[in-house]
């Protein structure tokens, strides 16, 4: 019995650990490490502001339509997960590579929108296959913890690179080699198709805590309400004064991320997700206004911990919230809610670029999004008074 308790629990460590390589691979270098090379990028004058926002919406439209293709029609039922992770996997590493050889914008601009492409390839069939073997929440958190560990290689990779006076061209070819080394080890540790387990269904009498479209317009605010802070955040810091704290500012949110992951799922067990998931989205909201004083150090560093801790435990409560909902036929409830985060992520930066002439523009659009995250809050919380209101209903 103990022999078994223990290759279980192997089974699961292993699962974990895939999870947390899938993501950091495919959100934390594939997306995420464009953060901290814009500033590079546009320090070198490769490209204009105005180009390197383009380039990170056509990255963010790339996800909506990996997230619609991989929603709906011949995707939506795809029986070979684990061939079309591979490939996601593979597509990404080559991008990035791609991206050290390629510096015409309008090129460019394709290889991130194939890019983010093949990031929602991964975010969805990722979690579809490390929720195919576990239930277990600390396990299913180390898959979204995988962006925080993703973004904190990533930017502490850059900083070391500018160090040593590395050029853009070499802090891609490196990626593309560090996207390698993820790509091998994810594919030693694929979980085996005889350890899928049975899917845990809700009752058929049960009502579920939210509906899948408010599910899907709430991620869809909350993508939009942190999109502008994530790509953003290290040329904004550079203004703080401080210069150890604006190299170091994206490694602290990929920290946060981490912690922040398994808390929230933790948290979600001992109350109720949905009242989880609106503090959460408050609590994003609030770290997201107070990044808008980005002249005072202390705020920025407070700000940018509880966003950290925040931002990806949001998919890491709606990512199984939406496994375990019904949805009409021929959606995937887990694709469609990353079509919607994405179509929030793409207007982001178009904000930011529509309001660059105003002198406030940076703070006006940070606002916008801080608004949305509110707007997802209260949808949320609207569901869980909802869900409350019926079960003291039922009780009398």
């Amino acid at each position: 019995m103990d022999l078994d308790h223990n290759v279980v629990g192997h089974r699961q460590f292993s699962t974990a650990v895939f999870g947390m390589i899938v993501l950091t691979l495919g959100m934390g270098i594939g997306r995420f490490l464009y953060t901290p090379m814009l500033p590079v990028m546009l320090h070198e004058g490769i490209f204009s502001f105005s180009q390197l926002s383009l380039i990170a919406s056509a990255n963010y439209a790339g996800y909506l339509v990996g997230s619609l293709l991989f929603s709906f029609g011949i995707f939506g039922g795809l029986k070979n997960i684990k061939g079309m992770l591979i490939c996601a996997a593979l597509v990404t590493g080559l991008l990035i590579f791609a991206m050290a050889v390629v510096t015409h914008p309008d090129i460019v601009i394709v290889i991130r929108f194939i890019a983010g492409v093949a990031s929602a390839g991964m975010m969805i069939f990722g979690s579809m296959l490390v929720l195919q073997h576990t239930h277990n929440p600390f396990v299913i958190a180390s898959l979204f913890a995988g962006v925080g560990v993703g973004i904190f290689i990533g930017n502490e990779y850059v900083i070391a690179g500018i160090a040593y006076a590395l050029n853009s061209k070499l802090l891609w070819i490196g990626a593309s080699i560090i996207s390698a080394v993820l790509f091998l080890a994810l594919i030693i540790l694929l979980p085996a198709n005889k350890h899928v387990l049975p899917s845990q269904k809700a009752a058929s009498s049960s009502e579920p805590n939210i509906q899948w479209w408010n599910l899907a317009l709430l991620y869809g605010l909350a993508g939009f309400g942190y999109i502008i802070v994530a790509t953003y955040l290290p040329l904004m810091a550079r203004g703080v004064g401080n210069e150890f704290l604006a190299n170091h500012i994206w490694s602290i949110v990929g920290l946060a991320v981490i912690p922040g992951c398994y808390g929230w799922l933790w948290a979600a067990r001992k109350w109720s997700i949905l009242s989880c998931l609106s503090v959460n989205l408050i609590v994003q909201a609030s770290c997201v206004v107070m990044a808008s004083f980005i002249h005072s150090p202390f705020l920025l560093t407070l700000s940018c911990i509880g966003f950290g801790a925040t931002f990806m435990g949001t998919s890491s409560l709606v990512m199984p919230l939406a496994k375990n909902i019904s949805a009409p036929q021929r959606i995937n409830l887990l694709g469609l809610v990353t079509l919607t985060y994405g179509i929030g992520q793409i207007a982001g930066p178009l904000i930011v670029n529509a309001f660059q002439t105003n002198k406030n523009g940076m703070t006006i659009s940070i606002l916008a999004g801080a608004c949305a995250l509110f707007i997802a809050a209260g949808i949320s919380y609207l569901q869980h008074c909802k869900v409350k209101f019926s079960e003291n209903f039922s009780e009398q």
